[in-house]
């Protein structure tokens, strides 16, 4: 009597719990992709801020104005990348933000950003102040109508070589710096550490521009 003979097969491994740690690796690993890419684009803005402010403040001494006045166009130049406005320190919400809020309905505020043209209450204060900013006499003053959180970190070097034969102008650099504090701890993030930036633990970003100084052609008697 013949026994029909049946082939016996193995049971598949179990791999139940493989694609699960996959997965947390590779949410892992992108997740410190992106911080590290938002960080670094957080400071490439910055500096292309700062080039903005190096330009404003270059092109404020070649027509003369003193050094105070050259800080303070950096300063306003650089709000976007300065931190938070500490003088005035709130300004309220705009009425139209606060019942789309009441709404509870996120679409109503993207509705009211691509409908309204008016600027919050907040900007518009900001855009009072600045000229009484720059019409101030000295620090003290200017800090009183406005001041934001990084201004101090910020540092105006002008470096120009003057030219007062009346032959060609002067060149004139500007470099304006400014200590960013860090939102995400680089160097340990570089590792695969990822942690927030201690207390303090900033880097240095710096622009410049250089321009001609034409100011010493009218502003010196050359007998012309």
């Amino acid at each position: 009597m013949n026994v029909p003979h049946t082939e016996s097969r193995r049971a598949p491994p179990l791999r139940s719990g493989q694609a699960m740690i996959e997965s947390v690796f590779v949410i892992i690993l992108a997740c410190l992709c992106f911080l590290g890419i938002f960080q670094y684009a957080n400071l490439f803005a910055s500096k292309a801020v700062l080039s903005h402010a190096a330009a404003r403040a270059a092109r404020a001494r070649s027509v003369g104005f003193n050094r105070w006045m050259v800080e303070k166009s950096a300063r306003v130049a650089a709000i976007p990348a300065s931190g938070k406005r500490l003088t005035p320190a709130f300004a309220g919400i705009d009425p139209a933000i606060t019942a789309a809020l009441s709404r509870n309905r996120v679409g109503d505020l993207w509705d009211l950003a691509l409908r309204s043209n008016t600027r919050s209450p907040g900007a518009q204060l900001e855009l009072g102040r600045i000229p009484d900013y720059m019409d101030s006499v000295n620090n003290p003053t200017a800090e009183n109508l406005l001041n934001y959180e990084l201004w101090d970190a910020l540092s105006v070097d002008i470096d120009e070589q003057l030219n007062l034969d009346g032959a060609t102008p002067g060149i004139l650099r500007v470099n304006v710096r400014q200590r960013h504090p860090l939102l995400i701890a680089l160097a340990p993030l570089a590792e695969g550490d990822l942690r927030n930036a201690e207390e303090g633990e900033s880097v240095a970003i710096e622009g410049f521009f250089t321009i001609e100084s034409h100011y010493p052609l009218y502003l010196e008697d050359l007998n012309w």
